[in-house]
């Protein structure tokens, strides 16, 4: 994840740096847009399994934290650093 982010870092700078037409501009926005939106998942992403790695050095990983109960290991397996269990991640999203 650390790659893909300082990869598109990398080209937004290079890309930012070039002049061209109107419509090699809308082009390079677009490009711009969408590798902006990619280092914001990476971002995310490496936020996310550091937290992980920070409930594992403290014991709490596959914790709640908001029931306290334990996560689904299966659920675990699917993402790696969820803080809720299945139930309290569904009451989340449906506030």
């Amino acid at each position: 994840m650390e790659r893909v982010l300082a990869n598109a870092e990398q080209e937004m700078r290079a890309n930012s740096a070039r002049q061209a037409d109107a419509a090699d501009q809308a082009a390079a926005e677009y490009e711009r847009q969408t590798l902006a939106h990619k280092t914001d998942i990476a971002r995310q992403t490496i936020r996310r399994l550091t937290d992980a790695l920070k409930r594992i050095a403290q014991g709490n990983f596959g914790e709640c934290a908001q029931c306290g109960g334990d996560i689904e290991p299966k659920r675990l397996e699917a993402i790696p650093w969820a803080r809720y269990c299945l139930r309290c991640q569904e009451a989340r999203e449906q506030r």
